[in-house]
């Protein structure tokens, strides 16, 4: 009984001991880690800057004394540092996010990075602009319009809603229906363009753009993409799309592959929930869902140039229970006339912009 008890003692004991030799192990092996080589003290990781604006960038070497320091925005030297701050002003192509990195140098080569991600904000705060009504043309109350799109003397519309959702070719001045298309049940209409003859037209949910003749509506290709289709426009080049957040995709019409994309922000932050698109003189026009405002956005940059409230535009005695939102906006290229309506709006409305600051 004595020598088990001896036992039992002698094996806690050992127990003990392995444990303070296992933690003194991890206090030796924290102790000896060492510190980074390059601590990035500023920006902090998520600033946010306006485009063309300094920034001040401060780091610690850690008793390291470097050749040279350099700061890359997105894989661009914008900046060689002095000693451990900088200021350096941010120029950028196109906003949003971007990589930040701040890279130390010996004897020609890469010794020690740190990186952090930055916003790039629009440089100036939009223009603001109010409207006043040219014409008002008959519109189709039960047409949740989705696109709308002027082509020759006819003006495109494409109309959503499952089961409901259809592409037809319209008078403008009457609005009476030429030609219809009607979707399969399974398709949610979004988004239509012309280029080169074809109209195109993005469904909702399905990632299926449906090609057809302009001139006849007759269906000729279904093309795949990933995401949701929301607004559609095009350079004459690119077809343009919106998915419902921030970011425009310029997309190719033969694959619908994405070639570039533009992360659309004004001077305070992201702005969200784009819808239909227009390209007007070069600036794209975008419907921002559930609201009044069409947003002016730069093509090359993404900034947004200047919003328009559409505020009141539909008057009270034509809307009912079923009016929705401000959605579709179509141009004569030729005149420069610009077509608004909305989802189940009993008016087509020609406007005029008008300045406001």
């Amino acid at each position: 009984m004595v020598r088990v008890f001896l036992v039992g003692i002698l094996a806690l004991l050992l127990a003990s001991c392995g444990g303070e030799v296992r933690r003194k192990g991890v206090r030796a092996a924290a102790a000896s880690a060492p510190a980074p080589k390059l601590q990035l003290l500023s920006p902090q990781n998520r600033t946010s800057i306006k485009n063309n604006e300094r920034l001040t960038v401060s780091y610690r070497r850690n008793g390291v004394r470097y050749d040279s320091v350099v700061a890359i925005l997105n894989g661009r030297r914008i900046a060689r540092m002095a000693d451990t701050a900088g200021s350096i002003m941010v120029e950028a192509k196109t906003l949003g996010t971007k990589q930040l990195k701040v890279a130390a140098f010996l004897e020609g080569k890469e010794a020690a990075t740190a990186t952090v991600s930055i916003t790039i904000l629009a440089p100036n705060a939009p223009k603001r602009y109010g409207y006043t009504v040219v014409n008002a043309y008959p519109h189709d109350g039960r047409a949740y319009t989705q696109g709308l799109q002027l082509h020759g003397d006819a003006l495109y519309e494409s109309t959503g809603i499952y089961g409901q959702s259809a592409v037809r070719k319209l008078d403008l001045r009457s609005g009476r229906v030429l030609q219809q298309k009607e979707l399969d049940g399974k398709y949610f209409g979004e988004g239509i363009c012309i280029l080169n003859g074809l109209l195109y037209q993005l469904t909702w949910r399905e990632q299926i753009c449906l090609v057809y003749s302009c001139e006849t509506l007759q269906p000729l290709a279904a093309l795949p993409y990933s995401g949701e289709g929301w607004g559609l426009a095009t350079d004459g080049e690119h077809l343009i799309m919106s998915n419902g957040s921030n970011v425009i995709s310029f997309i190719s019409p033969t694959d619908f592959a994405a070639q570039k994309h533009l992360e659309v922000y004004t001077d305070r932050g992201a702005v969200g929930q784009l819808n239909e698109l227009e390209l007007i003189n070069g600036e794209i026009w975008a419907n921002v869902y559930g609201s009044d405002n069409i947003v002016r956005i730069d093509t090359a940059s993404g900034a947004v140039t200047g919003v328009v409230n559409m505020q009141n535009l539909l008057p009270s005695n034509l809307r009912d229970r079923n009016t929705d939102v401000l959605n579709g906006i179509a141009c004569n290229e030729k005149t420069g006339q610009i077509f608004v309506t909305g989802k189940n709006w009993k008016k087509l409305f020609e406007i005029k912009i008008t300045n406001t600051n």
